[in-house]
């Protein structure tokens, strides 16, 4: 995509976008506090109709979004010791982060971080989501050593302690990061032309098919 050509195109639209990003803050703090994210199937929710790129993206945070959940549960299940339970939870959960998380971040990263960074003209930058991309990196490492742990038994009282840590932060970073992708999503939605969009939502849809 031509940057002078979307220039042009997003005028004082997009800059109100920035603000409305920057305006939901309060929402996605709220999402930080405990309070539940949006249920897309809940009492009196009004579907929109969306376009590709949406549904794409919606569609892989409805995926995303029962596992996260998981993830506290788990970290709850330590309490309990390692129980056959919990090995087959801790396992079923660290397919999720391998086989469907990282994809999801790679994805999203690698098809909109760099339409937003241009769409906002450098008033709002997307480099705290890609930090937040990072830490959720380094978060995901320590799970999969700590699971490496639990497979062959040598998870310790300590490193129990650890793995409890590092599943509870995944767990809350990941409620809040995906919150902020919903918003930035609307900024695309409304400043992309539909032949954009379907490209994004085609690199999307391509990077989450990928055989692992």
């Amino acid at each position: 995509m031509d940057p002078c050509v979307l220039h042009g195109k997003i005028g004082n639209a997009a800059l109100r976008d920035v603000d409305l990003v920057d305006a939901a803050g309060a929402a996605v703090n709220g999402v930080a506090h405990g309070r539940m994210m949006p249920d897309p199937g809940g009492a009196g929710y009004d579907p929109p109709c969306m376009d590709p790129l949406a549904q794409a993206s919606h569609e892989h945070h409805d995926r995303l979004i029962p596992h996260v959940e998981h993830l506290a549960r788990l970290a709850a299940m330590i309490d309990e010791g390692i129980t056959p339970a919990f090995l087959d939870q801790c396992e079923a959960e660290h397919r999720f982060i391998v086989g469907q998380l990282l994809p999801h971040m790679e994805a999203i990263e690698a098809t909109l971080y760099g339409e937003l960074d241009r769409l906002m003209e450098g008033r709002h930058s997307m480099a705290p989501m890609r930090r937040e991309h990072a830490e959720l990196r380094r978060l995901i490492d320590s799970t999969g050593q700590y699971h490496e742990l639990v497979t062959t038994g040598r998870l310790g009282p300590a490193e129990a302690i650890g793995l409890r840590r590092a599943l509870y932060r995944l767990h809350a970073l990941l409620r809040v990061h995906l919150a902020e992708e919903e918003l930035y999503l609307r900024v695309l939605d409304h400043n992309l032309t539909a032949a954009e969009k379907d490209e994004l939502a085609r690199g999307i849809e391509h990077a989450m098919a990928e055989p692992l």
